[in-house]
């Protein structure tokens, strides 16, 4: 079958988070996300909603999530809807993002940062739409799938962080990097 590989210039920071999922068909687990292998994928067992939490040890940000379908292979079982949430942990999760997809295929990137005040600066406002979401939980909600379809595929998820900033003179510590900037803030 085979999917392109997700093409991004953002750093996958979905190695930095433990991952959960609300339940799993033997042998279709949660380790069926990260593989990078199109032919598996993470089946849901199940009552709806099927969601997938990962919870970070330090603060990340978080720009766009990633998630591999493929509604020929799995009718029904190809999720449609989907609400993006995001906290500073499981108990505080706020809705973020809804997402509504018809028959995707391969990889389906969508924005979650926050919107960005509009400054009148006109070409900069729109190659800067949104800024990254700094967060310590996101959860995935799969809310509706294909036909009503009970369970749930999902053969792929990236969570893609922001872009290293490029330091200016006046910042007053050079620290810029993903593994830095998770630091600059105590919980």
């Amino acid at each position: 079958m085979g999917a392109p590989a997700l093409k991004t210039s953002l750093p996958d920071v979905g190695h930095l988070a433990t991952w959960t999922v609300s339940s799993h068909k033997p042998g279709f687990d949660v380790n069926c996300l990260r593989d990078d292998d199109p032919d598996t994928f993470w089946q849901s067992d199940g009552p709806q909603p099927h969601y997938i939490t990962l919870q970070f040890a330090k603060k990340v940000p978080v720009q766009k999530l990633a998630i591999m379908l493929n509604f020929a292979a799995d009718d029904s079982y190809t999720p449609i809807k989907l609400l993006i949430k995001a906290g500073t942990g499981l108990y505080d999760l706020q809705d973020v993002k809804t997402v509504t997809m018809d028959k995707p295929t391969g990889w389906v990137t969508f924005d979650v940062g926050t919107e960005r005040p509009k400054d009148g600066h006109g070409f900069l406002d729109s190659c800067l739409r949104s800024k990254p979401l700094s967060i310590y939980a996101l959860q995935v909600v799969i809310a509706a799938n294909h036909m009503n379809g009970k369970d749930t595929h999902v053969r792929g998820l990236r969570v893609l962080g922001a872009k290293e900033a490029t330091m200016r003179d006046d910042d007053l510590l050079p620290f810029t990097s993903l593994a830095f900037k998770m630091y600059e803030m105590i919980r």
